[in-house]
């Protein structure tokens, strides 16, 4: 059942949808279009994007005499405007937010309009620079093997596109990425984790604190029911939580390690120990990394503090495969790896990658910069990788940062694959890591991915 007190307030708005994704802004017309069928009542909305018409996929609109706004759009757009719903790919810093701003008219964004007809749920939330998807993914298989769960947000199906389905008893799990969080104001989970932080989306903020600045919102309305979950080794995170331990913030602030005996939750000789108690092994995990050993010690802390038995974490936790585009194996041929790391698009996630295999490693980087400065990966690069090959509209500039003589530049991402695959002989890895977005040659990084391993699969099926 929909909170009664938001229709109320819905009903009295005219409210401008901005960005008509099927993802976020056609998810939200289309749940406020059924409000109005089953209420019987007319909440006024209008849905404006920057496309043109035709370049946008309006199928799944219901409405279909919905009032639409396309390309270009001056201040009139914004006359009788009383809240503006804005999707998580529109930057705050347009002018016609700024003017909306300027004229004091509400914002908010598609987490904080799903959320407010959905309060009363147990909302464990999720954000960090790396690592999100699979710690979410890996929540949700362990209270999935115990209770009802649904997992939403930046992974699967957005909050708004399923709030209609959601069950009453239902843990909601969400993965949040900082532009969902710059528009909270109500949202409030029970439990909440911050993975860690390290350059991304620099296009998008002035520099990281700003960035960092927008992931911290997430904790904003948690009380001393709740808890926040930082990582202990994260330089960044480490910070915010000697900050809050000092301010003495009314919520419960814990930690994960791999390296320190003092967080919450820490590894140490495949064990997991939870305050200072030893909890159980997971020498029998999945997963490559010492990354991926962070993400199973706060799923665990997280589930733990949602009321779930060790049995079913453990079980959960050393029974879990992994996500796809996330250090996949897409196959082994002629024993070399091939591992598709597609949703690797920071450097951090470049590095991690790196880390979770030993040397003669050939990485293939590149796509779309997202204004992050990968000479940091240099050392790495020199110590672990055979051959570097760049690739897409990055590759110059990638070329430019990063300081070592192992490295090539093949634009178009088939040749670098080929490039690659001949490369390479037994006990190579060949590593999709891009570290950059994929807009210059694909719709996403999943089609990226996707189109790797269909190669890979041609690779094997020629042999």
């Amino acid at each position: 059942m929909l909170n009664k007190n938001s229709i109320n307030f819905l009903k009295k708005q005219n409210i401008l949808i901005l960005g008509a994704t099927p993802r976020s802004g056609i998810s939200i017309a289309n749940v406020i279009y059924d409000i109005n069928k089953s209420e019987n009542i007319n909440i006024n909305y209008a849905l404006s994007d920057s496309k043109e018409k035709d370049k946008l996929n309006l199928e799944d609109l219901k409405d279909k005499n919905a009032k639409l706004f396309f390309g270009s759009q001056t201040d009139s757009i914004l006359k009788n405007i009383t809240l503006i719903i804005i999707s998580p790919g529109v930057p705050q810093s347009i002018p016609l937010i700024e003017e909306a701003k300027k004229r004091k008219i509400k914002i908010i964004g598609e987490i904080e309009f799903a959320y407010n007809l959905l309060p009363d749920r147990n909302y464990i939330a999720i954000t960090g620079t790396d690592g999100k998807t699979t710690t979410v993914n890996l929540i949700y298989s362990i209270v999935s093997s115990y209770k009802k769960a649904r997992l939403l947000g930046n992974v699967g199906n957005t909050f708004s596109k399923e709030i209609e389905n959601i069950e009453e008893g239902e843990d909601i799990i969400l993965e949040l990425s900082s532009f969902q969080l710059e528009t909270i104001e109500n949202f409030h989970p029970h439990i909440s984790a911050i993975l860690n932080i390290a350059e991304d989306h620099l296009d998008r903020y002035k520099d990281i604190e700003d960035y960092f600045d927008a992931k911290k919102n997430i904790y904003k309305n948690q009380n001393e029911n709740d808890y926040l979950i930082l990582n202990y080794d994260n330089i960044f995170t480490n910070r915010l939580y000697n900050e809050l331990k000092e301010k003495k913030e009314k919520f419960n602030v814990l930690t994960f390690s791999t390296k320190n005996k003092n967080a919450t939750i820490y590894y140490d000789n495949e064990e997991i120990f939870y305050q200072n108690k030893k909890l159980f092994s997971i020498k029998n995990k999945k997963l490559f990394g010492m990354h991926n050993v962070e993400n199973i010690l706060v799923s665990v802390l997280a589930c733990l503090k949602n009321d779930i038995p060790v049995e079913y974490i453990k079980n959960a936790v050393n029974n879990f495969n992994g996500i796809e585009h996330r250090l996949e194996l897409a196959a082994t041929i002629n024993n070399v790896m091939y591992i598709n790391d597609s949703k690797a698009t920071s450097m951090n996630a470049v590095a991690s990658a790196l880390k979770s295999f030993d040397k003669n490693i050939i990485l293939i980087m590149g796509g779309r910069n997202k204004n992050i400065d990968f000479a940091p990966l240099s050392d790495i690069i020199n110590e672990r990788v055979k051959k570097l090959i760049l690739t897409g509209e990055a590759a110059e500039s990638l070329n430019d940062m990063i300081e070592s003589e192992k490295k090539i530049i093949i634009k178009d991402f088939t040749e670098a694959f080929n490039f690659a695959s001949s490369l390479a002989i037994s006990g190579d890895i060949v590593l999709l890591s891009p570290g950059c977005a994929s807009f210059d040659s694909f719709k996403n990084y999943e089609e990226r991915g996707k189109y790797f391993k269909s190669l890979v699969y041609k690779l094997k099926n020629d042999i």
